[in-house]
């Protein structure tokens, strides 16, 4: 499966996004989109709106700490690098953190209210300031495209005069999609995933509650998990209620798709998991046999970040491992 954006142009030349949650609407992608645009015959635009109506507007995750971290950035149908932006600020200089990623004038406005040094921007929980990130973006790749630009991003639902223009297939696979989000340990695009699923499954918009009926649904009838909770698609909820034996389930279920998991100590396919009071690392080793093990460490208890590698590699040891 690839993630769709779907691309309208108004009468009066306005540019209309509509997303559906790919999580990985960086800045490659946005300049792949602003180069079919134009080849699509896309010469000059008078403004652009965003549609997010694809996901609820009041979602708010269990988990979520409103923080100002990147991870604790805000999910939505329509959101650019992850929802946060990556600058240098020098002085009264403002410049962009990635070589592949232009200068905006929100970037701008929010970096002014920084310290110096690099930092990386939380767009926080304002919809208006994640569409108009995004739009402001595109607006960029646009002109380096030699397209003529003009009027503001303003964010609402396609209007009715609007025709399809461009139909946008991410580049990436949604295989790709997971492969990232599991080696870079991604909140955002997990709950980003997580809320796509349930729209897939019971319609737009999307909502916690409807992903969470989905994933649960799933999690029992497809990998037999019983007694269990889960609220939410990262692991940040302290509400998400799983054992080792469930886990070991779920990587019996996962086996055909485990080389999307990174590799960790060079040794195990397996996925860490770390909050306060609690280290998690789950995954397969080769056996000396020729089997294939599974293991879940789950360690509720304030422990280094080293400590679940520490047992693995006991537990590898102990039992044969090669």
């Amino acid at each position: 499966y690839r993630f769709m954006t779907n691309f309208y142009l108004t009468d009066d030349k306005v540019l209309v996004i509509k997303g559906y949650g790919d999580p990985f609407m960086v800045s490659e992608e946005l300049a792949l989109i602003a180069a079919n645009l134009k080849r699509a015959g896309l010469s000059s635009i008078t403004g652009i709106l965003v549609d997010d109506t694809a996901f609820d507007p009041n979602i708010d995750l269990d988990g979520d700490s409103h923080s100002t971290n990147p991870y604790d950035a805000l999910n939505g149908a329509v959101v650019a690098n992850f929802n946060t932006i990556n600058v240098i600020k020098n002085g009264g200089s403002v410049t962009s953190a990635e070589a592949q990623t232009p200068i905006t004038p929100i970037a701008r406005e929010l970096a002014a209210k920084l310290g110096g040094g690099k930092q990386r921007i939380n767009l926080g929980k304002d919809k208006d300031r994640s569409a108009r990130y995004a739009g402001e973006l595109l607006a960029e790749f646009l002109k380096n495209e030699g397209l003529a630009v003009s009027g503001s991003v303003l964010r609402g639902e396609v209007p009715s005069d609007a025709k399809e223009f461009y139909q946008h297939k991410s580049s990436k696979t949604v295989s790709h999609v997971v492969e990232d989000l599991l080696e870079y340990s991604t909140n955002f695009m997990a709950n980003q995933l997580f809320l796509f699923v349930g729209a897939q499954a019971f319609g737009s918009p999307a909502t916690e509650a409807k992903s969470t009926k989905a994933l649960q649904e799933f999690l029992a009838d497809k990998v037999g998990w019983r007694d269990f909770t889960v609220m939410e698609g990262s692991g940040l909820s302290r509400k998400n209620q799983v054992t080792p034996k469930h886990m070991i389930a779920l990587l019996n279920y996962f086996e055909p798709h485990e080389k999307l998991l990174p590799i960790k100590e060079g040794v195990f396919r397996a996925k860490t998991g770390t909050l306060t009071g609690a280290s998690t690392l789950i995954g397969y080793f080769n056996h000396q046999s020729g089997h294939r093990i599974k293991f879940a460490l789950m360690v509720n208890d304030a422990v280094g970040y080293a400590y679940k590698f520490k047992v693995a590699k006991m537990l590898y040891n102990g039992l044969g491992g090669n």
